[in-house]
């Protein structure tokens, strides 16, 4: 079968997205962010006959995060170099750019602007590396404020008024608080005092005396809850069987997203009736809900369409905003997963998702093992470039949400935490298993590949079962324990700690869950791929992972980029590594012997 791998890989790596949807009521413009250039960069649309027209909406070509327009108009928008994450933060108004904090290094994170559109609020991590202080930017004197002294993480959200400051405090990854802080004084109050773990987020103000946010205190998932300022008393709304993800408010009426097993579901609540209806199921995830007049403006990531803007008028129909360009390729083509369900080991059900090509390279099919970072983040049904080109050639995806993932109850969350990580790897075997008994997968033609901590798993599924893999690749991985906390952003290394253990405590555990220490017994043929600029996992848990295989003489295949951070954000650095990437996969399991 002849197949150009490299063209394929092209016509899919091309593929770009457009995410982070918001309405501008001063130009009627839908703004969003989106990488036509080749650079995640703003852009915007508005309504014309034909449909919608669009248009970059500032003068910008490096990575822009993150973005918040004022009432009054003004753009405040967070940007890095090359990957690094150090944001710095900018405004744009009347076609003059200004910088608001940063370029020196610092991590400075957008917050919001206040009800006037004369104050801007972001944290940053200037004042000594580690911790973040919030800051107020002032409009009008053109000139910024120290508000509140941050122990740890503390990142702005809404205001009540042009005085009271929301914000989110982090006590851990899982465990939050929201606090309120008075911009004259910067005297603060901790709203959401509780006992055990909770986590507490977006705030949304509905009026100056009360506010709506999403919560599982006293609860496995989150719901939605409204705190009463005066009374200081909070009470639920909305209880879900499933994570509430996000919500936002207006004239009495809440749209809220459900993550009903890796997939979203857009509901509505009013105060008038008190009942959650049930709008539309997208197939995909919602990403983001901006409540406008007319109805709400979803960013949806879907496996059918990949990242892309729609329009809902709340009756369950949707308009689509944004067609980024597919060139040689058929959205038709694109697979969508089947959720399946396993028991692992000691008996725990998993959830995972199954892709089957549409054709397959041969039946069974070849088979890939998908393993998702995190740990506490969740495989989604959500657009995948990676997997729909292996799709395409007929290689099928298996990605399980093993025990720590999120989307399944506080107490599942925990289940992989220091000394009981290993039974991820377990978990991670048993859905190729169950797969292979049912005669859906060859489990003789196997590769296993994640990035971040799922290239972490990656390393230990190659260690604990080496005869089961044709090959590896490894993304940003984590390759010692002892290391990583040691080497990682030092803003992220208290919170990494309850994760993954204290060196000072728990030093024999974590090299014995390292795949560092049994680096001798990986067979298979390894490609690891790594950003020169990565903040969270450094360049140097690679460095020392080659150094190691080549050593001892396995096939290992390097590539370091430059210019890039804790993933590969660049087109075109996405184009000529999954080139290699896919061609390396292919290889290796189109061949019966």
């Amino acid at each position: 079968m002849g197949v150009d791998i490299d063209l394929l890989v092209k016509r899919y790596m091309a593929i770009r997205h457009s995410t982070l949807g918001m309405y501008n009521e001063i130009d009627r413009a839908i703004y969003y962010l989106s990488d036509l250039t080749g650079e995640q960069i703003l852009w915007k649309a508005w309504k014309v006959s034909s449909g919608y027209r669009h248009d970059i909406a500032l003068p910008w070509d490096r990575r822009i995060n993150n973005y918040r327009i004022s009432p009054t108009g003004v753009i405040a928008f967070s940007t890095d170099v090359d990957g690094d994450e150090r944001w710095s933060i900018y405004t744009y108004h009347e076609n003059k750019l200004e910088l608001v904090s940063g370029e020196d290094g610092s991590i400075n994170n957008l917050g919001e602007w206040s009800p006037s559109g004369r104050f801007l609020s972001y944290s940053s991590n200037s004042r000594n590396g580690v911790d973040f202080d919030i800051y107020v930017y002032d409009l009008v004197k053109r000139s910024r404020s120290f508000l509140y002294k941050g122990d740890g993480i503390v990142n702005p959200s809404r205001w009540v008024n042009d005085d009271l400051l929301l914000a989110i405090k982090m006590n851990t990854y899982q465990d939050t608080d929201i606090i309120m802080i008075n911009r004259r004084d910067g005297s603060e109050v901790n709203l959401t005092k509780h006992e055990g773990e909770a986590v507490n987020r977006n705030p949304i103000p509905i009026d100056e005396k009360h506010f709506l946010y999403i919560t599982n205190n006293g609860e496995e998932f989150t719901g939605i809850a409204i705190y009463d300022l005066e009374r200081n008393s909070w009470k639920y709304l909305v209880k879900e069987k499933w994570d509430v993800e996000d919500l936002d408010y207006r004239d009495g009426r809440i749209v809220y997203s459900v993550n009903e097993d890796g997939e979203s579901v857009l509901k509505l609540f009013s105060f008038e009736k008190r009942e959650p209806v049930e709008i539309l199921r997208p197939g995909g995830v919602i990403d983001n809900i901006d409540f406008t007049r007319e109805g709400a403006v979803l960013s949806i990531n879907s496996p059918k369409h990949g990242p892309e803007i729609f329009i809902t008028d709340l009756s369950g129909f949707l308009e689509r905003v944004t067609y980024t360009p597919k060139i040689g390729v058929s959205e038709e083509s694109f697979v969508s997963p089947k959720i399946f369900r396993y028991k692992s080991f000691d008996g725990l059900e998993i959830s995972a998702l199954f892709y089957k090509p549409l054709r397959s390279l041969t039946e069974p099919p070849p088979a890939v093992l998908y393993l998702h970072g995190g740990p506490e983040s969740q495989e989604r049904v959500s657009f995948n470039r990676v997997h729909q080109v292996l799709l395409s050639l007929g290689i099928a995806i298996i990605a399980p949400n093993y025990r720590g993932s999120s989307g399944y109850g506080k107490s599942f969350i925990h289940l992989d935490d220091v000394d009981k990580r290993i039974a991820t790897v377990y978990d991670s075997y048993h859905a190729v298993e169950f797969l292979a008994k049912n005669g859906e997968i060859d489990d003789k033609r196997l590769c296993v590949m994640g990035g971040s901590y799922g290239g972490y798993l990656t390393l230990m599924m190659l260690v604990t079962y080496p005869d089961l893999w044709r090959c590896g690749v490894e993304i940003v991985g984590i390759v010692n324990l002892l290391t990583f906390i040691k080497n990682t952003g030092a803003w992220r290394r208290r919170y990494r700690i309850t994760e993954y253990g204290d060196p000072e405590i728990h030093r024999d555990i974590m090299i014995k869950l390292s795949p560092i220490t049994y680096v001798d017994r990986i067979k298979a043929p390894l490609m690891v791929i790594h950003g020169a600029k990565d903040p969270r996992v450094p360049v140097s848990e690679a460095e020392q992972l080659v150094e190691a295989l080549r050593g001892r003489g396995v096939d290992v295949r390097y590539i370091r980029l430059e210019d890039e951070g804790h993933g590969i954000s660049k087109v075109r650095n996405r184009v000529r590594v999954y080139s290699e990437v896919v061609r390396f996969i292919y290889e290796k399991l189109s061949s019966r012997s």
